[in-house]
């Protein structure tokens, strides 16, 4: 939900800066990424990382990457921001333009992410691998991994990634670092998705931030959240048949 609200008040928020500047369409920017960049750097709000302004294949948008968000667009007259998907009208139907772009980022991003960071299960004979992005104290999470062995034995690797719900200063944020500190982290995380205490354990150099903060960027609103290997993101639990087609689609 914190996502969703930072999200929506930002870009509502450039969508007024950007529609209500004084600056004229004509000296607003000449068509340029970087024209576009620094009129966007001049009104974020402070702290707001602002990483890129790209060209896209669509005609008349560029891609605007902000940290901690999913992509967004503005228009090349430098006039309007848009936050959501675009579609392409063509003779095949509705085409979702800005998916493909997230699917590539999201597949880009967690194939750099060290294999040491997740909480691993892993079949023999691995011939499809997911990330999910969980929570201890999620019931649908709980059932997910209630089912781990058949996931696994699907063939499904199950790479964990850590999304505490309710925040950073929460008690699930501490339970779940505790399971990643822990000295055998597939213990501790079945342990706590059954309900059950462990000893607390924040270590200095557990990746949960980083894993929340990079969930929220890549679209992730709630838990479990699972993604593909092609970037393909499926929200919400699937038990493992279904799990299994959709990733044979």
């Amino acid at each position: 939900m914190q996502k969703t609200l930072n999200r929506s008040f930002l870009s509502f928020f450039l969508l007024i800066m950007i529609s209500c500047s004084e600056t004229s369409d004509k000296d607003l920017i000449e068509d340029q990424p970087k024209d576009i960049k620094i009129k966007l750097e001049n009104i974020l709000p402070n702290n707001t990382v602002l990483e890129s302004v790209q060209e896209t294949e669509m005609e008349g948008y560029y891609e605007v990457n902000i940290e901690g968000l999913e992509p967004l667009y503005v228009t090349s007259n430098g006039k309007y921001l848009v936050s959501g998907d675009i579609y392409e009208i063509s003779s095949e139907g509705l085409i979702n333009r800005s998916d493909a772009r997230k699917r590539f980022q999201r597949k880009n991003v967690l194939s750099k992410i060290d294999p040491q960071e997740f909480i691993t299960f892993k079949p023999e004979i691995v011939k499809h691998s997911v990330y999910v992005f969980t929570d201890v104290d999620c019931g649908y999470c709980r059932q997910f991994h209630r089912q781990i062995k058949q996931y696994t034995d699907l063939g499904i690797k199950i790479n964990y990634l850590a999304f505490p719900r309710e925040g950073l200063s929460s008690r699930s944020y501490e339970k779940i670092t505790s399971a990643w500190c822990s000295k055998d982290p597939n213990q501790a995380i079945t342990d706590l998705k059954l309900g059950n205490e462990i000893p607390q354990n924040i270590c200095a150099e557990n990746p949960v931030s980083k894993h929340f903060m990079l969930g929220n960027s890549l679209g992730v609103a709630g838990t479990p959240s699972i993604i593909t290997e092609e970037g393909r993101i499926i929200p919400g639990y699937l038990p493992p048949k279904e799990l299994i087609k959709q990733l044979e689609i």
